[in-house]
Order: C-alpha cells, then sequence, then structure tokens
C-alpha cells in the first residue's frame, strides 16, 4: 500500500476490479432475494409503508418520507405485488456487496481480496436476509456503505468531488431514515483523532452538508409541525432495545465469516502503520457503535460499517499472506454463514404469515353482518397498526372501508368521519382505550378481539386525542 500524508494526495493506480467474480457474487444474492421475494406474503411494516405512502406528506412520526413514498409508488404501479415492492431492499443488498469489492480495491486488494470481501458480505444474515423486506433499515446500510467508499476513495485520491457526491448520499439516508448523523459525528471524531484532518476542511464536504440539510428541510418542518414524534419514537425504540444489543447482536448480525472480519479489520486498523490513513475507520465504528449503545439503539444500527471492515479484513489477509493458510478455515467459515443468512431468510419470509388475508376475514364477517344502513355508519379501527395495515390492504378485495388506529403513525392519518357514530374496533387486549366514548359495546367472538361499539357520545376530533397509544411498536 502505497503511503499518503495528511495533506498530499496519493498516486498510483489500484488493482483492477474482479468484474466476473464479484458480479457473479452479487448476481446470486439478487437472484436468491428475487426468488423469495414473492413468498410469503408481507411483513406488517411494509403494508404500513404502503399505507403511509398513500397519504403523502413530506414526513411521518417514525420516518422521513422517502421509503413510504417509494412503497405507495411501487404498490400503484403494480398493486399486491411483493416481488416489484421488495426491488428497492433486492437493489441495496446487490450494491453492498459490490460496493464492498470496491473499497477492498480502493484499499489495494487484489482480486482474492475483493472476492473475500464481496463474499463476507454475501454471508452476512442481517444485511442480506432483512432485504427480503422494503423497510428503512434495508435501504438505511446501502447509504452508509456509499459514503464510506467515498470517503475511503477520497482518502486515496483526494478528489474534493467525492464529498460533495457523500452529502448528497447523506440527503438521500436522510429522506430514508436520521440514523446517518450518528456515523458523520463518529466520522468526524475518528479524523480528529487519527486524520486525515484536512478532509474537514475541504468546502465541498461543506457544500454536501449543506445540500443534505436543505433537502431534509421539509420533513423536518413536518416534524416541528406535527411536535417532533420521531423524538418520541427514539424514546420508544431505547426502551424496547437492550443496551448491549449493539455488541451482543453482531454474530447474529454479521454472520461467522462478518464477525471474524469485524474483529481482525479493527486490530489491524488500529495496530498497522500501512493502514494509518485509513485508522479513522476504526474510530468510526468504534464510536457508532458507543453512540447506540448509550442511546439503546438496535442490534442492526452498526450494519451499515459492515462492509468497509470487511473491506479491510479481506485485503489485510492479503496483503499479509494470510490467505493461502486463512482458506483452510475461510469456505468452512463461509458455507456456515451462508446457512445462517438462508437460516434467516426462511424465517424472514415465513413471517409474512401473521398479514395474511385470514388474519382479517373475520372482521369483514362481522362487517357484512351489519345492516347496510348500520355499515354506512360504522367505521372499522384497530388498535394496533399492523392490523390496520393489514387490514388496508385487503379492504378492497373483502369490500372493506379503509381502516383507522390510534397507534403509532397511523395515528396521524386522522380520525374517522363524524358520519361514523359506531365502530368495530379490533383490539389486542386495549377495549377500554375506545369504550369509554361510546354509549353501548359489546364483544362479536369469543376470545373478545372484536368489538362493536354505538352511540358515539362525542366527536371524534375530541376523542382522537384522548385515545392515542403512542409510538411502541405493539
Amino acid at each position: 500500500m502505497q503511503t499518503i500524508t495528511d495533506t498530499g494526495p496519493r498516486t498510483g493506480d489500484v488493482p483492477a476490479l474482479a468484474r466476473v467474480p464479484v458480479w457473479t457474487i452479487a448476481g446470486a444474492v439478487g437472484v436468491v432475494l428475487l426468488a423469495t421475494s414473492a413468498f410469503g406474503g408481507y411483513w406488517f411494516d411494509e403494508l404500513y409503508f404502503v399505507a403511509a405512502g398513500r397519504h403523502l406528506a413530506w414526513g411521518y412520526a417514525d420516518q422521513p418520507w422517502l421509503v413510504p413514498w417509494l412503497a405507495a409508488g411501487l404498490d400503484a404501479l403494480m398493486p399486491d405485488s411483493p416481488f416489484l415492492l421488495r426491488v428497492p431492499a433486492v437493489l441495496s443488498a446487490v450494491g453492498g456487496v459490490v460496493l464492498t469489492a470496491r473499497i477492498a480495491r480502493e484499499l489495494g486488494g487484489e482480486r482474492r481480496a475483493q472476492v473475500l470481501a464481496a463474499g463476507a458480505y454475501a454471508v452476512s444474515p442481517w444485511l442480506v436476509a432483512s432485504a427480503h423486506w422494503l423497510a428503512t433499515y434495508t435501504l438505511d446500510p446501502f447509504w452508509w456503505l456509499l459514503i464510506g467508499w467515498l470517503v475511503v476513495r477520497w482518502t486515496r485520491v483526494r478528489d474534493d468531488r467525492l464529498l460533495l457526491w457523500a452529502g448528497i448520499a447523506t440527503a438521500l439516508a436522510l429522506q430514508t431514515k436520521f440514523l446517518v448523523p450518528l456515523l458523520w459525528i463518529a466520522l468526524a471524531a475518528g479524523i480528529l483523532i487519527s486524520g486525515p484532518r484536512a478532509l474537514l476542511t475541504r468546502p465541498l464536504l461543506w457544500a454536501g452538508a449543506g445540500i443534505a440539510v436543505l433537502v431534509t428541510l421539509p420533513t423536518l418542518g413536518w416534524q416541528v409541525a406535527n411536535g417532533w414524534p420521531y423524538l418520541e419514537f427514539t424514546k420508544v425504540v431505547g426502551s424496547e432495545a437492550k443496551r448491549l444489543d449493539i455488541i451482543t447482536g453482531l454474530p447474529v448480525q454479521a454472520g461467522l465469516v462478518g464477525i471474524v472480519f469485524i474483529g481482525y479489520a479493527l486490530w489491524r486498523l488500529l495496530r498497522s502503520e500501512q493502514l494509518r490513513p485509513y485508522r479513522y475507520l476504526a474510530w468510526t465504528f468504534i464510536g457508532v457503535t458507543v453512540l447506540c449503545v448509550l442511546l439503546d439503539g438496535r442490534a442492526y444500527y452498526t450494519s451499515g460499517l459492515y462492509g468497509v471492515l470487511f473491506a479491510v479484513a479481506s485485503v489485510e489477509l492479503g496483503r499479509r499472506n494470510l490467505v493461502r493458510w486463512w482458506q483452510f478455515v475461510a469456505w468452512p467459515g463461509y458455507v456456515l454463514s451462508a446457512a445462517g443468512t438462508a437460516g434467516l431468510l426462511a424465517v424472514l419470509v415465513s413471517s409474512g404469515a401473521i398479514t395474511a388475508r385470514s388474519t382479517i376475514e373475520p372482521v369483514a364477517a362481522a362487517y357484512r353482518s351489519l345492516s347496510p344502513q348500520q355499515r354506512a355508519e360504522t367505521a372499522i379501527v384497530a388498535e394496533i397498526y399492523p392490523t390496520a395495515a393489514t387490514l388496508d390492504h385487503y379492504a378492497d378485495e373483502l369490500g372493506l372501508p379503509r381502516a383507522y388506529s390510534p397507534h403509532r403513525g397511523y395515528w396521524f392519518f386522522g380520525p374517522p368521519p363524524e358520519t361514523a357514530t359506531d365502530l368495530l374496533y379490533i383490539t389486542a387486549g386495549e377495549v377500554d382505550r375506545m369504550r369509554p366514548h361510546f354509549a353501548r359495546s359489546r364483544p362479536l367472538d369469543e376470545p373478545s378481539g372484536l368489538w362493536l361499539m354505538e352511540d358515539r357520545t362525542e366527536p371524534w376530533p375530541v376523542i382522537w386525542p384522548r385515545v392515542r397509544a403512542g409510538l411502541s411498536v405493539n
């Protein structure tokens, strides 16, 4: 590896990209994900994103606008198609494989190192299996990895236009999830600790930051106008997560090969003189991990940095002439990691059963049992948002009106109309949230998960703030 000063660019060429093996690995990931995307039904978050996107807004209670708009647009283009809905998530996983190999190439990795890096990403259980779903947490790691590649490449070639592109990637990340500021805080700290400090003085870096802020102003404006519900959501996430999930979850998130690569990459980044120009990568991962522990973040919050460390480890194995020795344990490790990834993918595919049509057919039967006059005066309200999203998905097919819910982001979609004097209420156990606002109520099934409530006693604008369930997941 060529050396680099804090103020001067590195010269020289990098190895050729191992296009055939890298794209073969990436293509295999894409084929597997596309082949499984049409099976297992929807995850409830996917249906929620589709429903949210139908209520066009610059922001939502628990995420920015990009994924809901994307979900609703793809669903409108091809209704009831999990295959099309999940294409962006599949592309994020495929792109992650390629970017990881490219980072290895930027670090001087030859063909074998690039293949090892791409393969490590391809058998990382969370990064690949979670791409079975379209969600904020399946697209966000790609933006982090793209930023990582741009910064690593800038470290080598000192082309400041790369920093402007990093700002644009940050802008896209901020429309996906509000997590990327943690990356930049940790990255800036790492650069201040170990350099190259010149990066923080580049005008185009700050121009990119300005672009990210400007693009994010509309969604920040929505948050301000609605009382910053995302701050409430972060508290809920903190209460639901265990403080050390970020660390204890690494083996499941990164896989057997991944956890070894992460540990080896951190060790080499902090010790190797050849890697000194990139030492900030270790401090960045450590910094993000510490921030996530302090904030009670979820286990996958650091996954956007896995690919960077996979690349570092792969290059170092090649440089230290350990690849030939390591291959005797590498392939079993890759096979076991691939098996873990396939197992997690199978679990995620099967989890779609919770949004199957059969789960809400009793609601449709109860609604049809009402007289035509009462149906016209009855709203359907679900206690929790997954049920509401499932009801909305099958509404046309089952002849149901749109569903409402006081739970999480659904509350912000508004209350039922004033013409709805009666309520068909699907409860997950807390029937008293709604019952005091109606003159009469009775269960329609046993055990009583479905209630008919009649003769509303107050206007919906009065009731709706009182029944808000908050932003907990369930």
